[in-house]
């Protein structure tokens, strides 16, 4: 830290100390939120509780993040941050297919629902309490999907579309991945690999490039 080069070697190793266990304290009570909002969603939950699962005072909870709606959304951030990771990891592997990536991200994106229940509850409640924050969440789906359509025109995966297409069929592709959340739910569902191919199958018979269109000589 900048600070601690102006402060007396033992005070600079108490602030480190101190900011080291700040951090510490912030990811136990985020750990114990997502916790409880994966058990009854989190405007349900108390912040009593939140402090009793992370084994510190109610008060640091208010502390660390002023009030239960930055905690919303610092826990929030956290789980995008996260799945963005997963998800471009995923695409970088994919290679240059429009549909290969597809197919690599919205994998990646059911694996990560599964293994974190409370994203789309949590999500649901963003939207409620924090309209405005859902809808810049919204409009940056839509712009990573867009971007994806123009690289798949670009690749030759994808027939030539107008700009208003590629924004409506952002649109579109983002819509379809609620239906894909309600799948995984059900138990008897046909497994992640045969709906994301169904539901690729469908949307390819739009998209894909095809080898008389007259679009692609140009």
């Amino acid at each position: 830290m900048v600070e601690d080069a102006q402060l007396p070697p033992s005070e600079a190793s108490s602030s480190r100390t101190s900011y080291a266990k700040s951090r510490e304290t912030r990811a136990r009570i985020l750990a114990a939120a997502l916790a409880e909002a994966s058990c009854s969603g989190f405007h349900k939950t108390s912040l009593a509780g939140i402090a009793l699962r992370a084994g510190v005072a109610a008060g640091n909870v208010n502390y660390h993040f002023g009030s239960r709606r930055e905690l919303l959304r610092e826990l929030m951030n956290g789980l995008v941050v996260d799945l963005m990771a997963r998800l471009d990891a995923a695409d970088s592997d994919a290679g240059a297919d429009f549909f290969s990536r597809q197919r690599a991200g919205l994998l990646a994106y059911l694996g990560y629902l599964r293994a974190n229940p409370a994203h789309v509850r949590l999500a649901d409640e963003i939207k409620l309490h924090e309209p405005e924050l859902y809808r810049r969440a919204l409009a940056g789906w839509v712009e990573r999907i867009q971007a994806m359509i123009r690289a798949g025109i670009e690749c030759g995966s994808l027939r030539r579309m107008q700009e208003e297409e590629v924004s409506a069929q952002a649109h579109f592709l983002l819509g379809a991945r609620h239906f894909l959340e309600e799948m995984i739910e059900r138990v008897d569902g046909p497994g992640d690999e045969a709906v994301v191919d169904a539901y690729l199958s469908l949307v390819g018979d739009g998209l894909r490039r095809r080898t008389a269109d007259p679009s692609s000589s140009r």
